[in-house]
């Protein structure tokens, strides 16, 4: 069986000093390369700073800087992850924005797009209001703090601060349902700012590095950042919640119309198909297995110790 020889792990979705993160890229770059991972993209607030500083396709110890940008519809809501260009729309309507990335022949990817407001004061929720007609790339079907903050108040936010794990444990069911109208690919991101709550630093990037990850699937060695957006432009990638194991090794493949996967440790594999409840969940031990035939689009979790360790959409044409 034929699985992706190359890949490569990293964080989407980084914010910096450039908008409202914490962090120099400096820094944030020594965090990642401590957390072994193979790239970061950085995704500030309607601009691109970091690839005017020279930060885009950088290499520092073994680790690829990616610069992309995060834009915003004209009520802040309605985010975009955009990679692959150049020169950005910074204001306007979202779906003119969207527009002219993909002019560009860039990526567009709705981020946190199911996200529930918290309830704390001056606190808003970001979710996306255009629906699933238009030609994005792919939603972020899972991003770390919008899951973590959804409906935190004023009398569960320390608890919550101090046990994170405890409520960020699936992706969003509404998210993928999302994405089996949209298509594209199925991304995880960490919407790192290393925010700080009475000046204690909270959520760092060291923390979210280890947490909700991106793999990419590559032809070839990885060396430079177009590689990165058109594995994204064709869904070659997955997520893993990395405190669940390693899951660098995973792989899948469909042959004649059948599911292998190549685990890297033992996990509770759900499938789920368009239209259709999700399978019964079987048990698989380390190894290569096949589950059978599938139809695409196909959406796959992969469960261990009560929560998600991996989740990959395969739509069609991949």
């Amino acid at each position: 069986m034929v699985f992706d020889k190359h890949s490569a792990t990293g964080v989407l979705h980084v914010h910096t000093t450039r908008s409202d993160g914490y962090g120099e890229p400096e820094e944030i770059v020594k965090y990642g390369i401590e957390s072994g991972l193979d790239y970061i993209a950085f995704n500030d607030h309607r601009n691109l700073k970091l690839m005017e500083e020279g930060w885009h396709g950088r290499i520092t110890s073994g680790l690829m800087s990616i610069v992309g940008a995060e834009l915003q519809h004209t009520d802040w809501k309605s985010h975009l992850l955009v990679y692959g260009v150049e020169t950005i729309k910074p204001v306007g309507h979202i779906l003119d924005q969207l527009a002219h990335v993909l002019s560009m022949n860039g990526i567009a990817i709705i981020a946190h797009p199911v996200e529930v407001r918290p309830l704390v004061p001056g606190y808003g929720e970001y979710p996306w209001f255009f629906g699933s007609e238009h030609p994005v790339s792919g939603i972020e079907g899972w991003n770390w703090m919008s899951s973590w903050k959804g409906r935190v108040n004023l009398l569960n936010g320390w608890s919550r601060i101090n046990h994170p794990d405890r409520k960020v444990r699936n992706p969003p069911k509404d998210a993928v349902d999302l994405w089996f109208e949209t298509g594209g690919c199925f991304v995880g991101g960490a919407d790192a700012h290393a925010h700080k709550i009475f000046g204690r630093e909270v959520f760092g990037y060291r923390m979210l590095f280890n947490r909700v990850r991106t793999h990419i699937f590559l032809d070839r060695p990885f060396i430079e950042p177009s590689q990165f957006t058109e594995a994204l432009r064709h869904g070659r990638c997955f997520i893993s919640n990395a405190i669940a194991g390693d899951a660098s090794e995973y792989r899948s493949t469909i042959h004649e119309g059948e599911l292998y996967l190549k685990l890297p440790a033992s996990g509770r594999v759900i499938l789920r198909e368009k239209g259709a409840p999700p399978r019964i969940p079987v048990v698989l031990e380390r190894g290569i297995h096949c589950l059978g035939p599938v139809t695409l689009p196909l959406y796959i979790e992969i469960h261990r110790d009560g929560r998600t360790w991996i989740a990959e959409g395969r739509a069609e044409g991949r």
